[in-house]
């Protein structure tokens, strides 16, 4: 296997990652500091930083405390200075929003959407970046990049999205000259993920845990896992995608049909067998149905999460959605006896649900 061949424009762009996430980890901090704990050459961030500034991604925060001497000048990350424009596309329905660079949501909506892939990219293009810049009143001038993710088996090597059926796609789809068309159009960079990829990676840069796996159960079912503090995507990119675990003996699979778990919770199943359109918001949805549909959903799940911790000895675990904390018992008690049965680890397991945390000695 040839290694990688790395140039000066790859120890630059680090070089510019490194200093950027320092600033922005620490708050507020001073090229001194940087220096001191990075090991960069001063002369580097002093480039780097300035080179920072000119984009306005970072600015200087007033001066620092010094116990003898001049006073150092202090940099932060410019949060309302630079936004993204995102889009998550989850089979019937759309969210959009902008976030800044400091993580801070600017505006956000949700809607329903049609399960066209196609006129989903169109749309994106012609009309819903510069409608959401509209309604949040933000300055064209001040987008960075545009983010968006998709419910299926996505190649960013390829720039190709190779299976997505809750959006109609059962073949390769190349998504790169529409990638290309938005940045010469916006002139902007623009970044395509898998929905839960994306979100494992966003958990993670909030707890920066080890090794972490994030569970969406909505339209579709799947998962993000980051194992050692890097993504991993699987050989053919399908790692997470737990849906199609098999709990059932009477499941069969077809092309175009959904997973084993997908076809017990996934939320068109859930709408069809307990006729949700019937309610136009959830407030309105009897509390005795939520607990049937919660017991539908989440002991199967908490069967699959299990499973999880055996396979992959797992310290945190995500779910995105609202999800009973009984229910999920069960999985927790794994994990509790995982780590009873290994003292050494010192790191406690955890479950986080519905923006919950339980540690496994609370249990």
């Amino acid at each position: 296997m040839e290694k990688p061949q790395y140039t000066a424009a790859h120890l630059k762009g680090m070089n510019r990652h490194v200093v950027y996430d320092f600033i922005r980890e620490r708050g507020a901090t001073s090229k001194a500091q940087i220096v001191k704990e990075t090991g960069i050459s001063p002369p580097t961030v002093i480039k780097i930083v300035s080179y920072l500034v000119e984009r306005g991604l970072v600015v200087e925060a007033g001066e620092g405390a010094a116990g003898v001497g001049r006073r150092p000048q202090l940099l932060a990350i410019n949060g309302p200075g630079r936004f993204s424009a995102v889009f998550a596309l989850e089979g019937s329905f759309l969210s959009m929003g902008l976030v800044d660079i400091s993580g801070r949501v600017l505006h956000r909506q949700k809607t329903r959407t049609a399960q066209d892939f196609g006129a989903f990219l169109a749309e994106v293009r012609d009309g819903l970046v510069s409608s959401l810049l509209h309604a949040a009143g933000a300055d064209p001038a001040r987008l960075i990049g545009v983010g968006v993710t998709l419910p299926g088996t996505y190649d960013p090597a390829r720039r190709v999205l190779d299976y997505a059926p809750a959006i109609g796609v059962f073949g390769p789809v190349e998504i790169g000259p529409w990638m290309d068309g938005m940045t010469q159009k916006f002139g902007v960079p623009v970044y395509v993920e898998n929905d839960t990829n994306a979100q494992c990676m966003g958990e993670h840069e909030l707890c920066r845990a080890r090794d972490l796996v994030y569970v969406s159960a909505g339209t579709g079912v799947g998962a993000g896992v980051m194992l050692d503090g890097r993504l991993r995507r699987g050989e053919t990119n399908k790692c997470g995608e737990i849906g199609y675990n098999v709990f059932f003996e009477d499941y069969k699979r077809t092309a175009r049909a959904a997973g084993c778990l997908e076809q017990r919770i996934g939320y068109h199943v859930l709408e069809q067998q307990f006729a949700l359109d019937r309610f136009s918001r959830r407030s309105q949805i009897p509390p005795a149905l939520l607990a049937q549909m919660a017991a539908q959903v989440t002991k199967p799940l908490a069967l699959c999460i299990a499973n999880l911790t055996h396979v992959l000895d797992l310290s945190l675990i995500h779910i995105s959605e609202p999800t009973r904390q009984a229910e999920i018992s069960y999985a927790v008690f794994c994990l509790k006896k995982k780590k009873k049965q290994n003292p050494r680890n010192r790191q406690k397991s955890r479950m986080m649900s519905s923006g919950k945390t339980t540690t496994c000695s609370n249990i």
